[in-house]
């Protein structure tokens, strides 16, 4: 999957560390990828970049918002305000989610090879 290509800061990372459950992969899954899709339908969001869980349940998923306001609505959004409590509920062990302003960013890209 290729890195999200953002504009020029500033704006606003969210960044969410999770430890799943072993329960409901399915379920999990699905809801996971609704919300991916939905939160890219709402306005201010600018993209997301996500780690493959590791053997521990670990994974990472960090999206880019224009500003808080944008970061709010998404909380208050109801479709992820249920996915977040049935995560609670069913799907984590814990989670922690930071908020952070984008102040710089660099990018690099190998050239392709002949």
């Amino acid at each position: 999957m290729p890195l999200s290509r953002l504009p020029s800061p500033p704006y606003y990372a969210v960044i969410f560390a999770s430890v799943r459950t072993d329960e409901d992969d399915e379920g999990y899954g699905i809801t996971a990828t609704e919300m991916s899709h939905l939160a890219a339908e709402q306005e201010g969001y600018l993209g997301q970049d996500s780690t493959a869980r590791d053997g521990e349940g670990m994974g990472i998923t960090v999206s880019y918002w224009r500003d808080e306001a944008s970061i709010h609505a998404w909380k208050k959004q109801l479709d992820h305000t249920a996915a977040r409590n049935m995560g609670r509920e069913k799907w984590y062990k814990s989670y922690t989610l930071r908020v952070a302003r984008v102040e710089r960013a660099y990018d690099f890209d190998r050239p392709e090879q002949a």
